[in-house]
């Protein structure tokens, strides 16, 4: 057999091979669609399937204009799902709307948002609605509000809002104060106004009288108000007794004696709101010294208070908290704290998690801070900012954990970042000191900013043998010299 007639065979073979090929793909296709038509995915129950669409929705923000993220990606899977989608109201119920800039936005673009916000409003029919509108690359006067094309369309739907977030300058977010409250039904509001001083000076104590058509409304529960105005924000009308939850970061304008809270107005909030389970307050005003104790010496009893936050000017905190019954608190977060991505959530019914930046105490302040709440299980000692003073957390406030002061005696964790200024002895008689306690450590995490003093991790094998977990980190070591630095290996 010669070579030419073996390629000739191999050629009519290919050609064989392919048309089998394509032969099996013809018959294959419909097999194909049919096989898709009875796949488990199609024969899941239609009220399953919208279980899992509602499971696919956000749950720490409202629904976002992404087609790669649901609601929006779910109809562009098959038109089965399409239907299902767009039919169900409640799967488009919650929105945020990021507004664009007129000036230089693409009027394509910006007309493409507005079908994409009416399109949506449409498809959440009768739904009651969470809407968040963040527009903060426009300046607006109230005479050019008819261009914010945004504000024009979600005004009609206001009878349907429940949770509201307005993010911006005032006068685009005016409007929506100036509906007749008698057809509002909004449980929660979040007003965040713009900070520069060009904006804020649209703010004024006429402007007031809108605030309160929406804030005095009786089904409002959840309160946010930042902004900096003349307004003092005990002065505005909210029914603050039926609020569970609530932030106030507010501050003056210029020349203005009013508008910003310092210690003592943020205590008077917490005295008229005995129904709060989580309040956020920046204290944004100092106190003077003979201003630094109460006056009102009578408990503010808060039963249901959960998480509890202070931040800004809380230099006499440990002064005011006694004054506080808060039987149910779990977490305590103070000062400017590092932030976390997993928050300390202790679960243990009567435990409590605190956050607490020492920089923002002496140390016998911080003492007396955490000898209010004796059940903190969880500790963590951290801050953003720097002091020139020396830091609370010394060796002589390490030995206050020790019996007989036995500070926080049901603490098991604590973490100490970025401001222990103790030496790793004192480290080590801390521990051996907590777990000779009936509450033993479970977790012991130090950041220190200098280098090792004493190795003191044998001492401490035998604890973690029993389940203590122990962390310290040092700074990488300083800089030696090298006497062979550039020669040649």
């Amino acid at each position: 057999m010669s070579l030419p007639r073996i390629d000739a065979q191999i050629k009519e073979l290919e050609i064989a091979l392919n048309q089998l090929r394509e032969q099996r793909a013809s018959l294959n296709g419909p097999i194909d669609a049919h096989r898709a038509l009875i796949s488990p995915i199609r024969r899941i129950p239609r009220d399953i399937l919208l279980a899992i669409f509602f499971a696919c929705l956000p749950s720490e923000h409202n629904a976002v204009i992404d087609p790669a993220e649901a609601p929006l990606v779910l109809g562009r899977i098959c038109r089965y799902w399409r239907d299902i989608t767009y039919s169900t109201p409640m799967l488009w119920s919650s929105l945020h709307i990021p507004a664009l800039s007129y000036l230089d936005a693409p009027p394509k673009l910006l007309w493409g948002l507005q079908r994409t916000v009416g399109a949506w409003l449409g498809r959440s029919g009768t739904c009651p609605l969470s809407i968040s509108l963040f527009d903060r690359v426009n300046q607006f006067t109230p005479n050019d509000l008819e261009n914010h094309s945004l504000v024009l369309q979600l005004l009609p739907v206001a009878g349907r809002l429940r949770h509201l977030t307005l993010i911006g300058d005032f006068p685009l977010i005016r409007p929506f104060f100036r509906l007749d409250p008698e057809g509002l039904l909004l449980k929660s509001i979040r007003i965040e106004l713009a900070s520069n001083s060009k904006i804020a000076s649209n703010i004024s104590l006429e402007d007031a009288s809108d605030l309160a058509n929406v804030l005095q409304l009786p089904t409002l529960e959840d309160v946010t108000l930042c902004m900096r105005s003349p307004i003092d924000p005990r002065s505005l009308p909210v029914k603050w007794c039926q609020l569970t939850r609530l932030r106030l970061e507010c501050y003056s304008i210029m020349g203005a004696q009013t508008g910003a809270l310092d210690l003592g107005g943020a205590f008077d909030v917490l005295r008229s709101c005995p129904n709060l389970t989580n309040c956020t307050i920046r204290v944004t005003k100092g106190l003077q010294d003979h201003d630094s104790t109460p006056t009102d010496m009578s408990p503010i009893v808060l039963p249901h208070m959960h998480t509890l936050v202070f931040s800004g000017w809380i230099v006499y905190l440990q002064e005011w908290i006694p004054y506080l019954v808060v039987p149910n608190l779990r977490v305590l977060r103070v000062g400017q704290v590092i932030l976390q991505e997993n928050a300390i959530d202790p679960t243990r019914e009567g435990h409590m998690s605190a956050e607490i930046d020492p920089n923002q105490f002496i140390s016998s302040g911080l003492h007396e801070l955490l000898q209010c709440f004796p059940t903190i299980s969880h500790l963590r000692l951290s801050s953003t900012t720097s002091t020139i003073e020396p830091s609370a957390v010394d060796d002589a406030f390490m030995t206050l954990f020790h019996p007989p002061h036995a500070l926080c005696p049901m603490l098991t964790n604590l973490t100490i970042a970025s401001c222990a200024r103790f030496s790793d002895t004192t480290a080590l008689a801390f521990v051996k000191a907590r777990m000779a306690m009936p509450t033993r450590l479970q977790e012991l995490w130090i950041q220190f900013d200098r280098e090792m003093e004493v190795d003191v991790m044998p001492e401490l094998q035998s604890f973690a043998a029993d389940g203590l977990q122990v962390t310290f980190k040092y700074p990488p070591v300083a800089w030696k010299f090298n006497p062979s630095m550039g020669l040649k290996d």
